[in-house]
């Protein structure tokens, strides 16, 4: 009598077969049967999330098992005409430096081919009325030249300094910013053209608010208006963001106080204020992956702060990341699988 020899998939890594007399487990490599995805990207707000998949465009869902990360993936054009990046977008479950470590761990076991993750998202903005070629304005872009973890300081009798330490940002990713910026410089801005929201239906939510909404109150709290710089001088052109590079704060605080926010500038030199880079940078170089930042300016970490300019910071974050990684070269998934999944227009 011939006994029935039954398959059963357990989960996706484990299958038994056999019959009453023989069974037999077998454990599928994980990694065999996901996408060799090489860059990272990492949002902690759901407007940022959907920035990156509406700009990126046709990203798919991609659950893995075991990871409660939720992930999507998709194809972007790399430096490269005959090799795009293959990239993996998430977002945090909630903000925070710690949920950022956790996250960018999760990403780096899960997809073993990752080279690089980034965070694109929205930061507080540090106005300068003294040095108006500073100055950073609603809707600007902000990439760093350091980040600066400014909780984690030495406190002694002579004063207060921060730590040093933090891992530079991705070589890969500078060097591309550095070619951007010598376009912008040249007239030449490859990211403005994605932020017109009157061409695409799916961005009518993250359309530019009126400049006249772009309003900067006084640090004292007097609720005294003051004006910006004049857009010559300050190098703002009207419409479109300016994208500045300088150094960026990153510590466990969400930022309402302006006087602080002006300490901070005063003794950092700072751009932009955000509560998620810290931990993924140090996750990332602990986790041996290059990291990079690119923060679109949504508010001035006053007490005024309102979620009117959120949605078109976190868009344009999406345009300059798209960009970069337009501009940089691809990386090597280490797999040898690049071509195959190149040519299949997406992941399975």
């Amino acid at each position: 009598m011939n006994q029935v020899f039954r398959t059963r998939e357990i989960n996706a890594h484990t299958v038994v077969q056999g019959n009453e007399n023989l069974v037999n487990v077998a454990y599928r490599d994980p990694a065999s049967s996901l996408p060799p995805a090489t860059v990272g990207i990492v949002t902690a707000l759901t407007e940022e999330y959907d920035a990156v998949k509406v700009m990126f465009g046709g990203m798919t869902p991609y659950p893995v098992p075991g990871d409660p990360t939720a992930y999507a993936t998709g194809y972007v054009p790399s430096r490269d005409p005959d090799r795009s990046h293959l990239v993996v977008a998430t977002v945090l479950p909630e903000g925070g430096n710690d949920i950022a470590a956790t996250v960018c761990t999760n990403l780096s076991r899960s997809f073993p081919s990752m080279k690089c993750v980034l965070f694109a998202g929205i930061a507080a903005g540090i106005p300068n009325l003294e040095r108006p070629g500073q100055h950073v304005r609603l809707g600007d872009v902000v990439v760093p030249w350091a980040i600066i973890d400014y909780d984690h300081v030495d406190v002694r009798p002579e004063g207060t300094q921060v730590r040093p330490g933090f891992p530079e940002p991705s070589p890969r990713m500078t060097a591309a910013v550095n070619r951007l910026l010598a376009h912008d410089r040249a007239g030449q801005h490859p990211w403005e053209p994605w932020l017109d929201t009157t061409r695409r239906p799916e961005l009518a939510r993250f359309r530019r608010p009126d400049d006249r909404t772009d309003v900067l109150y006084a640090s004292d709290e007097s609720g005294r208006v003051l004006k910006h710089p004049r857009r010559k001088d300050s190098g703002h052109r009207r419409g479109v963001p300016k994208v500045h590079r300088g150094n960026i704060g990153s510590a466990d605080r969400s930022l309402r106080d302006a006087s602080v926010r002006d300490e901070l500038a005063r003794r950092h030199d700072l751009r932009a204020v955000e509560m998620e880079i810290k931990g993924l940078g140090r996750a990332g170089f602990l986790n041996g992956l290059e990291w990079y930042v690119v923060r679109g300016i949504s508010d001035y970490g006053d007490s005024r702060t309102t979620p009117l300019w959120r949605n078109y910071a976190s868009l344009a974050a999406a345009a300059f990341t798209l960009a970069l990684l337009g501009e940089c070269d691809p990386f090597d998934s280490g797999h040898g699988r690049d071509a195959r999944w190149a040519t299949t227009g997406g992941c399975p």
